[in-house]
């Protein structure tokens, strides 16, 4: 792996990445830092390329967003390890996943019943290129971003200790109900649970998903200060800081997700008093998003007594998972700015 060597600078909607060479045109690997000082352990994603998703958008799968939604956390973070593998098709290749999607659209099949039909394997892909970067790199544990078991099982049966970090699954009309069999019949532990509303809580995560709205990721701007801030997270992320030369760039950062970045990078500098404050600055946040912009207040009034609930693993603080655990803040918050509203 001496060409990890030879590297360029990735610039992306989420921040700077590093894309090194790996000597081998079917493995890509990325990282948000030096490769040789990566956290421990790293944030690592594994991820099987899917072109269809990737390159042309298209929605039926969850690829893309499990692969956009690490780069995120490694952003955030600060640090992390990104190995992109090109093998298609669960393994099977592109022309055996072209002719599986087209029985699934004419038959009415699932991806399961498609590959059965045309006698494939359902997974054969393998993750032997990841060990080797993480012998060149000396890498004994990860925090691998994955709902896949069998990718954490290989892993560990190749003396790799593994921590699991979960995606969350970016439901659409279009990918439902895939994301059900991969649960169901090929094992994949995506937290679906929760995530379609029911007549007992609303549970949001994406900001392109519905409810989504109640993201701080939301694309709705807010004036507070007599400045205006993108997101909401703009200005949560921006008031950690008192010197005005790292809040003006992250409050002019273009998205959320490299405001919380630049915010990450910054931590070691960040005011005394923040975790006495930071429910306030984002209560004001909340209260200036959902006052000017009414429609949005009026989404928010018609939820009614539904319990809200940002639904996340990653942020015991402001979310809660699929088990119950964590404070939700954020959710208890948004109720707060609910009952005013409606007084």
């Amino acid at each position: 792996m001496e060409s990890l060597g030879n590297w360029c600078t990735l610039p992306t909607s989420i921040g700077d990445f590093r894309m090194y060479d790996s000597g081998d045109e079917s493995v890509r690997v990325i990282t948000k830092g030096d490769i040789q000082f990566l956290s421990s352990p790293p944030l690592v994603r594994i991820h099987s390329s899917c072109l269809a998703s990737e390159v042309f958008g298209a929605r039926d799968c969850d690829c893309v967003d499990q692969l956009r939604e690490s780069m995120k956390l490694i952003a955030t973070e600060g640090s992390g390890l990104i190995i992109h593998i090109h093998q298609e098709g669960r393994g099977q290749g592109l022309s055996k996943k072209i002719r599986a999607v087209r029985l699934m659209e004419s038959s009415d099949l699932d991806t399961v019943q498609a590959f059965e039909h045309l006698g494939l394997e359902q997974d054969t892909r393998t993750y032997e290129s990841a060990l080797s970067v993480f012998d060149a790199l000396k890498i004994e544990s990860v925090r691998l971003i994955s709902n896949n078991p069998r990718k954490k099982k290989f892993l560990e049966e190749n003396d790799i200790k593994v921590i699991e970090v979960r995606t969350h699954p970016n439901i659409r009309p279009e990918n439902e109900d895939y994301l059900h069999t991969k649960n169901d019949k090929l094992g994949h532990r995506l937290p679906l649970k929760g995530m379609t509303p029911t007549t007992e809580e609303i549970r949001f995560y994406h900001s392109d998903q519905p409810w989504g709205d109640f993201s701080n990721f939301s694309p709705h701007a807010i004036f507070i200060e007599g400045l205006n801030w993108r997101t909401v997270e703009h200005f949560y992320q921006t008031m950690k800081f008192s010197q005005h030369v790292i809040r003006e760039k992250i409050r002019l950062s273009p998205t959320p997700t490299i405001a919380k970045s630049i915010a990450s990078e910054w931590k070691n500098d960040r005011r005394d008093d923040w975790d006495d404050v930071k429910e306030e600055i984002m209560l004001q946040a909340l209260r200036a998003k959902f006052t000017q912009h009414p429609e949005l207040g009026a989404i928010l009034l018609d939820t009614k007594g539904l319990r809200i609930v940002e639904a996340t693993s990653n942020d015991a603080y402001w979310g809660e998972d699929e088990e119950g655990n964590g404070l939700n803040r954020l959710g208890e918050l948004l109720m707060q700015v609910r009952i005013e509203l409606g007084s």
